[in-house]
């Protein structure tokens, strides 16, 4: 019996030993855990970040609150001024938009003239500031019964002509002048436009001798289709040869014009062909002592020749429109082919001139 309550005595002594053991063991290792837990988490326990409060504390006076059928609107409330930058941001790119809606127009600036051609294409041109300008007032541009003037400070400064060839047939001059015709541009001749020849208009003769008798002053007009500068030069000398003995007051004027269906001796020619045959053309009649002037449509005075070129000289315009639109400066506008004048059989073409040749 001895024996057995020692070894109870014993096995409770052990037993008691190592639940306490255990007990530090468990407790040690909760201690370690907490510690790693702490130790990871150190920066979120022990560092102070701002705005991670859930509750603002503001010492600014409390909004008022929104109250049904206030005459606040969306601008009157400060959180717009928050995002300036955004503000910013949005003015900007309206400003870049609207420099892109200004370039893709080209009417926009008075920098660039729309051309017509025949076949109703279109195409917009620079205009250069460097060339002589196209100065008339749109306001000072009065038609009255088909006639044409143009006046300054409430005088008029334009006079009023008509162009003649055969087509016309008989004119009779003195009901032409007495209609308010100030002078005519007779046609005297052409190269053909196939063959090449040089002839005369049939009723030239009679029309500058019989207009001179009337008292108009008097042009002339010579339809080109040369090809090179020396032909050129021989339509100059062929003009000049029929001016001798008459008095021209106006100028000696030179046209060079499609044909309409059929095919023309300067169709194949480039613009810089057509700049130098005319340019040809004018000093020749220049030197001899008489006026000279081109005389084309818009498309033509644009796409057909180089004008930078030919800025010395003047330009009669041919533009039938209610305005002239021709950006450079033009001393003759011929604006309408319908034209009617008391002595004159069916329509003509008649144009105003902005100055007086007779004392240029």
């Amino acid at each position: 019996m001895r024996l057995d309550e020692q070894y109870e005595d014993e096995s409770a002594a052990k037993g008691t030993n190592f639940m306490l053991t255990s007990v530090l063991a468990v407790t040690a290792f909760l201690i370690v855990v907490l510690g790693a837990v702490i130790f990871v988490n150190r920066e979120e326990l022990f560092s102070k970040k701002p705005n991670q409060n859930p509750v603002a504390v503001s010492s600014e006076e409390p909004e008022e609150p929104y109250i049904s059928g206030s005459t606040l609107v969306s601008d009157d409330l400060d959180i717009w001024d928050e995002y300036p930058e955004e503000k910013e941001e949005t003015e900007k790119i309206e400003e870049v938009v609207s420099e892109v809606v200004s370039e893709e127009d080209p009417s926009a600036g008075g920098t660039k003239t729309l051309v017509t051609f025949a076949d109703g294409s279109e195409q917009w041109y620079n205009i250069s500031k460097y060339l002589p300008q196209n100065e008339y007032e749109e306001t000072g541009f009065v038609m009255g019964n088909g006639r044409m003037a143009y006046y300054v400070n409430g005088n008029k400064e334009s006079y009023l002509g008509m162009d003649v060839s055969k087509y016309q047939g008989y004119i009779d001059y003195n009901e032409v002048k007495k209609d308010g015709i100030d002078f005519v541009i007779i046609k005297l001749g052409a190269r053909g436009y196939g063959t090449g020849q040089l002839t005369v208009d049939d009723y030239f003769q009679d029309n500058i001798k019989r207009a001179t008798d009337a008292g108009l002053e008097v042009g002339i007009s010579f339809s080109s289709q040369a090809i090179t500068v020396d032909e050129a030069y021989e339509e100059a000398e062929f003009v000049l040869q029929y001016l001798q003995e008459y008095d021209i007051g106006y100028p000696v004027i030179f046209e060079m014009e499609h044909v309409v269906n059929d095919i023309a001796r300067i169709d194949e020619l480039t613009k810089e062909d057509k700049t130098q045959i005319t340019k040809a053309f004018l000093d020749k009649i220049e030197e001899a002592g008489f006026n000279a002037m081109l005389s084309g449509d818009k498309a033509w005075l644009f796409a057909d020749i180089n004008y930078a070129a030919l800025s010395a000289y003047d330009v009669r315009l041919e533009q039938e429109a209610d305005l002239p639109d021709y950006p450079y400066r033009f001393y003759m506008w011929q604006y309408t082919q319908k034209g009617t004048v008391d002595g004159v059989s069916g329509q003509v073409p008649l144009t105003i001139c902005f100055i007086d040749y007779t004392i240029k």
